[in-house]
């Protein structure tokens, strides 16, 4: 197995090409051609190498290794992990429990088979599995897997799955989509030759858009970023975007925010990325734009999104009015969220953030951040508040809210161990 890892290694920068040109099938090709024969081995070493950017695959790979194994108990907790991935969660405890008969459940293993027993509805299976789980001690490794398990795809095979839906369908909300998950990929050569190729797809596509002119003009600032090397490499990037974005006209200087909001919002980011910008210089450039925007007759909820970032991070007093127009106008929870939390005084909930949060709980009933604040300073019955907090335990395995641990500088996920003890006071009180 430490062979065929070796060999699977070497031609992994070779693959990660293949995804950053939007073909995942060469990229597995590639793979297993050089994992080599089909034995369980090879695919049990497959199957962990592309267990997040290729979960379905993975998952194939690992039950046919399982298999071919004669059902060897460390093949079966991957496969344990992709039950529970799945939310086969049956299958998931039967797998938990066999690996755990062979002595090789340990650290957080516990919590996820934790979660699948409270999926089932075997609470009291779920807290003996939680109690027995050292999630803590591993210091982020248990959230990092949550991560792995139900986050978001890679930003590689993101990029690939976006870039290959433009060229299939021309579809812009694709183009958009993939601009903005370019700006996870690494600056320099990735992110570079991630964005030329959205360029090229925009150049070749038979379905004009607004936004292909706007790219071709950036293309020498792409072409800089994917080409630059070395001690400079961040200096030479922030200068062909600054020089670009002035010769296009598209963003800073004296030059008006782009008409295409999606556009604008991948610039701005991008701006703030590179540091080309701050989030003062950019709220006072065009936060009245993006209000107007907003507010206009046809609405904008790009633009709101936009303007209300920028005031969080300047701790603008006009957030609270952007909350009250993406909650009200638009229905988006992430601001009524927001707008809630702007009502804390001395840590303490004022009486009209209690009205809001009342009002918010019975419009969103089931968002995440809405039932969390309604568990905590809502007014509800004890069996509202025991379901609730169950509820959230569940989405807090999918969506961990994380917190850095200043000791061991890295993220916790604090409020999934709040709900879990919220929802055990509650259970068995």
């Amino acid at each position: 197995m430490e062979e065929i890892g070796r060999r699977v290694e070497r031609v992994m920068p070779a693959a990660d090409d293949d995804y950053l040109l939007g073909d995942p099938d060469r990229a597995i090709e590639r793979l297993e051609a050089a994992a080599g024969n089909k034995d369980w081995e090879s695919l049990f070493v497959l199957a962990n190498t592309l267990s997040t950017m290729e979960p379905d695959k993975s998952f194939q790979w690992q039950s046919q290794a399982y298999e071919l194994s004669g059902k060897k108990p460390y093949v079966l907790l991957e496969l344990a992990y992709h039950y529970t991935r799945r939310e086969e969660c049956s299958k998931a405890t039967a797998a938990w429990a066999q690996v755990d008969a062979a002595g090789l459940m340990g650290s957080y293993q516990p919590m996820l088979a934790g979660y699948c027993y409270l999926e089932l509805g075997q609470d009291e299976r779920a807290f003996a599995m939680f109690d027995r789980a050292n999630a803590l001690r591993t210091h982020g490794r248990f959230e990092q897997v949550l991560e792995e398990l139900w986050g978001r795809r890679p930003a590689l095979r993101e990029h690939a799955t976006h870039l290959d839906a433009f060229r299939s369908t021309g579809d812009v909300a694709s183009l958009y989509a993939g601009l903005q998950n370019a700006l996870r990929l690494q600056q320099g050569r990735e992110r570079g030759t991630a964005l030329l190729a959205f360029a090229n797809a925009a150049r070749a596509s038979k379905n004009t858009v607004a936004v292909s002119s706007d790219l071709e003009c950036l293309r020498p600032a792409l072409e800089a970023e994917a080409a630059a090397t070395g001690a400079d490499k961040s200096k030479v990037i922030q200068t062909a975007w600054k020089q670009q974005l002035d010769m296009c006209k598209l963003l800073l200087a004296d030059h008006p925010l782009p008409d295409d909001t999606l556009l604008a919002k991948f610039l701005v980011v991008n701006a703030l990325n590179l540091q080309l910008a701050s989030d003062q210089d950019l709220l006072g450039t065009y936060g009245k734009e993006l209000a107007k925007r907003s507010r206009s007759s046809k609405g904008d909820i790009e633009a709101i999104r936009i303007l209300a970032n920028l005031q969080s991070k300047t701790r603008d007093p006009g957030l609270k009015e952007s909350d009250d127009l993406g909650w009200t106008r638009y229905g988006d929870p992430k601001f009524a969220a927001s707008r809630i939390s702007g009502e804390f005084r001395s840590s303490k909930l004022s009486a009209e953030g209690t009205a809001l949060l009342k009002r918010a709980h019975d419009q969103f009933p089931h968002e995440q951040e809405i039932l969390k604040l309604w568990l905590r300073y809502g007014d509800h019955s004890a069996d509202d508040a025991r379901q609730g907090w169950r509820e959230l335990l569940l989405m807090e395995f999918h969506n961990p809210s994380r917190e850095l641990d200043s000791v061991h500088v890295e993220w916790v996920a604090t409020d999934l161990y709040g709900a879990l003890h919220g929802y055990r006071e509650r259970a068995y009180p």
